[in-house]
């Protein structure tokens, strides 16, 4: 079946996915190896859980505010521009500023300047995610995102090669180098965004009433949507689980194994290869047989990689460790995305976004948090174990309690090329 796409959308579209190709590029080429930065002025294993814990802790905490605001701009592209350019002006200010004081306060710095980056990032996610729901139509999102992230894992994947080469150089000047760059391939991100023309719904009147009362009634709401609570519900055991351990990978290959900080980025470049590959498989699975089943499937994956790197004693088994996680995450963010969508209402959905996102915020802090406490107290190995188990006990709970309204009954002969019927390519997509 062909979709029909005017000439209007379909260039919203591509500078779109032009758009996410320079944000991408610029969150690969510094985010993967901002706590290799912080190990290298000497920070510890609980100040790299800090380091994750305090901007997805302090980041989400005005997601709420941002959405309920944004509800009422006419343009609701100015939160994610504003946002844009504060966050993305932080990465030069990171190459900058952590040398211009004492170096017992320069890790601090590092934490305090990620923690804004997020925060300032951030409070343009609620609109931004309503803008991608009313740009994309519902039948096409798993084979337009799909292609989408395509794209923009290749500019990922070119990113992670100019930082493994950039991370041969001396330290700092190396650091300086990749934040420098991700701060002019950020900021070009946010002027392309600032060009799109986006189908926005009317802005809301004021109410005249408080903020609290806002918010109250907003929560009242949810309690009639019980596919969102229990998404959430879900969710928030899974992403604790999952930065249970995720912040300290990076640790055990340095300090444990020995590894080379520099052979760091190509692990980044197998994994993004990797879900370059299984972008247009996963966005098929999910258009025909729906957002859950392509979490699921891809979820386990996700589960065992934990395992993988506790049962490792060698520095070349993360390469294998991490075309599995390119598999498994490929499917799972896509599916993730895509549901959140489904799942909330058109109306009121950037509060939806802000809500689910300051929650996933509390969870995403207190599992690097608790990780690298427990790092130092019992080791690294037992905290993979039980990021293991947590994420386990996430996708269990998602698959007992989530409904998916798209969803078709899919076996494993499904997850095979040749299990599934051929479709055809959508216009503009």
């Amino acid at each position: 079946m062909v979709f029909p796409v005017t000439k209007r959308v379909r260039k919203a579209m591509k500078l779109n996915t032009v758009e996410g190709a320079f944000a991408v590029a610029a969150e690969n080429l510094a985010a993967p190896y901002l706590g290799l930065f912080a190990l290298g002025l000497g920070a510890t294993p609980s100040q790299i859980g800090m380091l994750t814990a305090f901007p997805n802790l302090i980041g989400n905490l005005l997601q709420i505010p941002a959405g309920l605001w944004s509800e009422r701009m006419k343009d609701k592209r100015i939160l994610p521009i504003v946002g844009g350019y504060l966050a993305r002006s932080t990465w030069a200010l990171l190459a900058i500023v952590p040398f211009l004081v004492p170096p017992q306060y320069r890790v601090g710095v590092v934490i305090l300047l990620a923690t804004f980056r997020i925060l300032a990032a951030n409070i343009g996610v609620p609109a931004w995610t309503a803008l991608q729901a009313e740009l994309i139509p519902r039948a096409i999102r798993g084979r337009y995102y799909a292609n989408r992230n395509i794209v923009c894992n290749i500019s990922a994947v070119a990113a992670t090669v100019l930082a493994t080469v950039l991370l041969t150089l001396r330290f700092p000047l190396n650091f300086q180098l990749i934040f420098g760059g991700a701060a002019a391939l950020g900021l070009t991100a946010t002027y392309i965004f600032s060009t799109i023309e986006f189908a926005q719904s009317p802005p809301k009147p004021r109410q005249g009433i408080s903020f609290r009362a806002k918010v109250q009634a907003f929560w009242g709401e949810v309690r009639t949507q019980k596919d969102f609570r229990s998404y959430v519900r879900s969710s928030l055991i899974w992403n604790f689980g999952v930065n249970l351990a995720s912040s300290l990978f990076v640790v055990y290959f340095v300090e444990d194994l020995g590894g080379a900080a520099g052979f760091w980025a190509v692990f980044s470049g197998v994994n993004l290869a990797t879900q370059v590959l299984v972008q247009r498989y996963w966005g098929r699975l999910a258009d025909v047989f729906g957002q859950k089943n392509v979490m699921l499937a891809s979820g386990i994956g996700a589960v065992f990689l934990p395992l993988l790197w506790w049962g490792t004693r060698s520095t070349w088994f993360p390469l294998i460790i991490y075309i599995i996680n390119g598999v498994a995450w490929g499917g799972y963010n896509l599916g993730a995305f895509n549901l959140l969508l489904e799942i909330t209402p058109d109306d009121n959905r950037t509060v939806y976004v802000g809500a689910y996102n300051t929650l996933m915020g509390l969870a995403m802090a207190a599992g690097p948090l608790v990780g690298g406490f427990a790092a130092e107290s019992f080791g690294l190995r037992p905290v993979f174990l039980a990021s293991s188990l947590f994420r386990a006990l996430g996708l269990y709970v998602f698959y007992r309690s989530v409904e998916d309204a798209a969803q078709r009954p899919m076996g494993l002969k499904d997850l095979l090329p040749r299990g599934r019927q051929k479709q055809r390519r959508l216009p503009g997509v």
